[in-house]
């Protein structure tokens, strides 16, 4: 006799199998913010190498000469863009952790999915087992009763 709740198995090895795949796609998405966030962190680190050095040489193309009002503007506005590059870097930072931490907290709702997933399969695999082993004892007492038809009763020693 065929399994009767074999198609709800076999929904429910699909879904695993749906939720197996979402919960490897979230991991790789973890993976992904995390290198981007590597990549943010170390384009914060390189400016914050280089950006005194960077004031350095305007300050020192404009300090010790006779200069125009103009030539200071210019030189206030490229140490301003300077701390405008400053500030999107560290901004690119922030948002790179906050993409992160939605990326981690997707995959931590993936993995409680696919456990979810995991344990409905499981409890009709262990009913399928249960079933399966009364299914073989009540063939064996079929095959036992028809054979004590077909043969006649066994006849004890007692007898």
């Amino acid at each position: 006799m065929a399994y009767t709740l074999q198609p709800l198995l076999n929904i429910r090895v699909m879904r695993e199998d749906r939720a197996s795949g979402e919960l490897t796609a979230a991991r790789r998405a973890v993976a992904v913010a995390q290198d981007a966030l590597a990549e943010r962190e170390r384009e914060l680190e390189a400016f914050n190498e280089t950006k005194d050095e960077r004031r350095d040489r305007i300050y020192a193309a404009i300090i010790g000469q006779p200069v125009s009002r103009e030539r200071i503007d210019l030189a206030q506005e490229g140490v301003a863009r300077i701390d405008q590059e400053g500030a999107l870097k560290v901004d690119n930072v922030a948002q790179a952790k906050g993409e992160l931490k939605r990326r981690e907290d997707a995959a931590a709702k993936a993995r409680e999915l696919f456990v979810i997933a995991t344990k409905n399969r499981m409890k009709i695999d262990e009913h399928k087992a249960v079933w399966t082993a009364e299914e073989a004892k009540e063939q064996e007492f079929r095959a036992e009763t028809e054979l004590e038809d077909f043969i006649g009763r066994k006849l004890n020693v007692d007898d």
